[in-house]
């Protein structure tokens, strides 16, 4: 997938979408052209926006933006989540959901809702070595 991202800021914006389910290859085809075709026209103030989007997991969108100095607009912001949710709507998945949570199991990310966690512990599913991916990142470093 795209590693563009590895060449922006530390200090480069970041914005994480979890699906509620993992993208098969039609899916992760479909995200690329969509997002693509979003960056190429993405303002803020008038300027375009230097962004970028990484899929990792199968299950992340990860949206990077290099703000250089200029902060994104408002309108700009809202325009990347309207997209999110056109990608809900086409792909029948649910990104913003900020209750979907995962843990990752060997080199895969286990998806769960956020209240399954007890469970999952008390289950003896994960422990406190478990890495649980943190969604809630707003820089690449």
């Amino acid at each position: 997938m795209n590693n563009e991202y590895i060449n922006y800021p530390d200090n480069a914006k970041v914005w994480i979408y979890q699906s509620d389910t993992h993208f098969d290859d039609d899916a992760k085809k479909h995200i690329q052209i969509s997002i693509d075709d979003f960056i190429a026209t993405w303002e803020s103030h008038g300027k375009m926006v230097k962004g970028t989007f990484t899929i990792l997991y199968d299950a992340f969108i990860l949206l990077f933006v290099d703000e250089q100095g200029d902060r994104m607009c408002g309108t700009a912001q809202d325009n990347s989540v309207k997209l999110m949710k056109r990608l809900e709507q086409e792909l029948e998945v649910t990104l913003l959901d900020r209750m979907n949570q995962s843990y990752k199991q060997g080199e895969k990310a286990i998806l769960v809702k956020l209240n399954d966690f007890e469970t999952l512990y008390n289950d003896n599913k994960i422990n406190d070595e478990t890495i649980v991916f943190n969604n809630t990142i707003t820089t690449k470093k």
